[in-house]
């Protein structure tokens, strides 16, 4: 169950979710809707990793990951949800963002959500890059798989950013969250799953390198 602070936590979220609403629809204004949207994401998994630096170099509050995560997350579903599309790849994102908010619920101080939030927005980064990239190659019109230096070099940042955070980093603090000797929330159990799907885009990041 919630209790009145978890409610506290939910409704500080709506500011930072306008504010990502009016940031894309500013994007939307000189991009594509998709390239608008990984604008976006760019923004958020920035914001995301200044304000973990901040925790860490000079112990800000926890509450502003999740603030700004928790808007980011809920207009991210509010997009989903008005373009009405359901395929297998936007049910594991729309399962990603409700977990991940609920996760963010929990306390700071008993659970590991704020150096996972950091670590995933920080290992995030490359993928924005390679996805901007990948589209200035496709603009070249030199063939569906033509890739440029820079997208091959980006690719290769890529996969050893994500490997190295997302499946070394993120995995310690997953094994830390799961064998607490306390009790173990739901929620835990629920966003161990989301260490899962990143293994699967890490074979697909493996074969994109190969």
């Amino acid at each position: 169950y919630y209790n009145m602070n978890n409610y506290i936590e939910i409704i500080r979220t709506i500011p930072s979710f306008i504010f990502y609403y009016e940031i894309n629809n500013k994007f939307n204004r000189y991009q594509s809707k998709k390239i608008a949207l990984n604008s976006l994401s760019l923004c958020h998994a920035s914001i995301s990793t200044l304000l973990g630096f901040c925790i860490y170099l000079f112990k800000f509050n926890n509450n502003y990951i999740q603030i700004n995560t928790g808007g980011y997350l809920i207009f991210d579903l509010y997009y989903m949800f008005m373009i009405g599309k359901y395929d297998l790849l936007r049910i594991m994102y729309i399962y990603h963002h409700i977990t991940c908010y609920l996760y963010m619920l929990l306390p700071s101080i008993n659970f590991y959500w704020p150096q996972i939030v950091f670590f995933s927005e920080l290992s995030n980064i490359p993928n924005y890059l390679v996805y901007y990239s990948i589209k200035n190659d496709e603009k070249l019109n030199l063939g569906k798989n033509f890739r440029s230096n820079l997208t091959k070099n980006l690719l290769k940042v890529q996969l050893f950013y994500y490997a190295f955070f997302r499946i070394f980093v993120i995995g310690y603090y997953g094994i830390l969250e799961i064998s607490s000797e306390n009790y173990i929330p739901i929620e835990i159990y629920m966003t161990s799953i989301l260490y899962i799907f990143g293994l699967i885009w890490f074979g697909f990041m493996l074969k994109q390198n190969l």
